[in-house]
């Protein structure tokens, strides 16, 4: 089986998330926004071994089946912040895609963010923020 990337390199920290429906997941978060750079498919039929997704604006999320992989990471318990410039454009998108919202959009007061939490399919938390630190 060939595999091929594409070419781009992160030079930041990538989160790794492990999903029992990986697939969906795959597909919930490109229809996010996020692209996909990279999939290995796994050992069993609908698994992901090994998946690299892409956020437009920098960073890059790493995705695999739940027990694909040697991990302690178990689905639904992870938190990712994802800096965007548009988190408006982003929650019509998760709106679209009846994603439960864990706290609505906000312009922050305590610190300079446009921001919103959204839940994916796992139960994992994404922040989607133009606050980069």
């Amino acid at each position: 089986m060939a595999i091929t990337t594409s070419g781009a390199h992160q030079q930041s920290v990538w989160a790794s998330v492990v999903s029992d429906k990986a697939e969906a997941l795959r597909d919930w978060l490109l229809a996010i926004g996020f692209t996909e750079d990279i999939a290995i498919p796994g050992e069993r039929d609908g698994a992901i071994h090994h998946c690299q997704l892409d956020w437009p604006e920098g960073g890059r999320v790493m995705l695999s089946s739940t027990d694909e992989r040697a991990t302690p990471c178990r689905p639904g318990t992870g938190w990712q912040h994802v800096v965007t410039s548009d988190p408006d454009t982003v929650h019509a998108r998760a709106v679209e895609l009846d994603a439960t919202i864990v706290h609505g959009l906000v312009d922050q007061t305590d610190y300079p963010a446009r921001e919103f939490t959204v839940a994916d399919p796992d139960g994992n938390h994404w922040t989607f923020s133009t606050f980069a630190g």
